[in-house]
């Protein structure tokens, strides 16, 4: 869990925010931002910069729902 990147996206403007357990422990809960995934970010950056074109977009777009 320590290496985990926890990702929200802000419910009125879309953005995008990734944090820390420490972090996100502040934000869990408020319902400005959604909680979207949790993810090891070694392993979805690796994902992300062997994937190409359609594949990358889809990695990220299951990243974010």
């Amino acid at each position: 869990m320590r290496d985990s990147a926890f990702i929200y996206v802000h419910a009125f403007n879309g953005l995008i925010r990734v944090e820390s357990i420490d972090t996100a422990k502040h934000i869990d809960g408020n319902p400005e931002w959604k909680h979207v995934s949790t993810v090891n970010p070694h392993v979805i950056l690796e994902q992300i910069l062997r994937a190409k074109g359609k594949e990358r977009n889809l990695i990220i777009k299951h990243i974010l729902t």
